[in-house]
């Protein structure tokens, strides 16, 4: 009887098993979540992701606290200054005037001891007294001079100094225009005058006794402003002075003064030299020969008087 339960038991317990099996494989089948099986490919097939297409980035916005208002908008590319020259003030009228435009031009640069604004007024005076034909430069020198005795041959002198009055670079306003006329510094009393007009105290008197046609204008370039006594020397048939008008962006000199033509003698604005070229200018024509005829000066170097620097 022992024998026989212990077998009964061991029947129950198969019978148990098998039936719990279906049970489970039934519920399996019947939920269907039977997970597939899990492959996992080789790394040399396994692909990277597509890149995503770059975006451009949102635009940013300006924050009013980063923007000073003292910063003046950039200037468009048909009028760009270069950066070592200051602007002037802009004409009430917003058209830029005459020395305003040389300077957008890049015909005229901010140099020297004068400021822009005396350098604006030094240039636009010295316009009001061209007269570009002989006829003309005839009745231009007997008004400046305010005597007969004027002619554009002599006028040098007070043409000089009225521009540099008209600019308000000359103080006295009893010194006139004749009294420059056929001016000599070497004569006792003109030197006086000038030691006058051109105090120590504010201005550098420098001679030089080199010729025009050798001087090195790189090593010393003139400045607007600069009033010459230009010394005929061996080979010249008369002395010159003038006032430099203004200075382009080639380190070029100019001047508004009387000079000799085929037609005669006429005031007008002429390039004194050009640095990089010895061979244009004035200065070079009035130490060519084959233009003595017209004129010839500079052999003897020159004096100049410059503003001192503040």
């Amino acid at each position: 009887m022992k024998f026989d339960g212990i077998k009964y038991v061991g029947y129950g317990l198969i019978v148990g098993l098998f039936i719990a099996g279906l049970v489970i494989t039934g519920i399996v089948y019947a939920t269907g979540n039977t997970p597939p099986p899990i492959s996992v490919a080789p790394p040399e097939f396994v692909k990277s992701p597509a890149p995503i297409p770059p975006t451009d980035p949102p635009a940013p916005t300006a924050s009013p606290t980063l923007i000073s208002s003292q910063t003046p908008p950039p200037l468009p590319p048909a009028t760009v200054i270069p950066t070592d020259t200051p602007l002037i003030i802009p004409s009430p009228s917003g058209t830029p005037d005459a020395a305003e435009q040389m300077i957008l031009d890049g015909k005229m640069v901010i140099t020297g001891p004068l400021t822009a604004k005396q350098q604006a007024d030094l240039y636009k005076a010295s316009l009001n007294y061209i007269a570009a034909s002989p006829g003309a430069s005839v009745y231009m020198s007997k008004k400046i001079n305010g005597s007969g005795n004027a002619h554009p041959t002599n006028i040098c002198g007070p043409l000089a100094l009225i521009i540099m009055q008209d600019a308000g670079l000359i103080e006295y306003k009893d010194v006139a225009p004749y009294d420059f006329w056929l001016l000599n510094p070497y004569i006792g009393k003109d030197r006086a005058l000038l030691d006058r007009v051109f105090p120590e105290d504010r201005y550098e008197d420098t001679l030089f006794k080199t010729p025009l046609n050798k001087f090195d204008w790189n090593a010393f370039p003139l400045e607007p402003g600069d009033f010459l006594y230009i010394k005929h020397g061996t080979g010249g048939n008369f002395d010159h002075m003038l006032v430099v008008n203004r200075v382009d962006n080639r380190g070029r000199a100019y001047a508004v003064s009387n000079f000799g033509t085929e037609a005669g003698y006429i005031i007008d604005e002429v390039m004194l030299y050009d640095p990089d070229d010895p061979d244009t200018g004035m200065f070079h024509t009035w130490t060519e020969k084959q233009f003595a005829a017209l004129g010839s000066t500079g052999f003897g170097g020159f004096e100049l008087w410059r503003l001192r620097t503040p």
